[in-house]
């Protein structure tokens, strides 16, 4: 009886730790949109795109519904920009390796919503990808168009923070 009590143990242990390095050993990818470069007339934005998971991620997409996509736009969404820094929603990342983060250009905002993007818009996207041993996962998760250096929109150096 104690014998089969120590197997019984011993199979729940291995099982449960396949399940844990399941969970725990495959690429997690993520995207954000972060600040380029601001000014006193627009930001510009990249999407950046991110394996923090532990191996390689195999080809990555990005998509979003064109509903989302359209109430997210600015008055600046011309064809030519929505060919530029839509480019994103119609590629595939061959192979993503982990906390090495890729990016591209993601359009720019503008006050009274005159740039690309509407400033503070949320699009929910849905990443795509499959990990080294063939495994698909798809993740749904939210890009907001904002600052990221400061995700309150207040940071040190503001006109309006007051240390000027």
């Amino acid at each position: 009886m104690l014998g089969f009590l120590a197997f019984f143990i011993s199979l729940f242990s291995a099982g449960f730790t396949y399940f844990v390095w399941q969970r725990s050993a495959r690429p997690i990818v993520t995207v954000a949109v972060k600040e380029h470069q601001s000014g006193n007339v627009a930001i510009t934005y990249n999407l950046e795109v991110v394996n923090s998971g532990t191996i390689p991620a195999k080809n990555v997409r990005i998509m979003t519904e064109q509903g989302s996509l359209a109430a997210a736009l600015g008055a600046d969404a011309t064809e030519e920009n929505r060919q530029r820094w839509l480019a994103c929603f119609d590629r595939v990342i061959i192979l993503l390796r982990p906390n090495e983060p890729t990016t591209c250009a993601f359009g720019l905002t503008k006050a009274n919503d005159t740039g690309f993007w509407k400033y503070k818009a949320v699009i929910p996207v849905t990443i795509s990808y499959e990990d080294w041993f063939g495994s698909k996962y798809a993740e749904k998760q939210n890009i907001q168009i904002f600052s990221s250096d400061s995700f309150t929109g207040y940071s040190w150096g503001d006109p309006s923070d007051g240390a000027n």
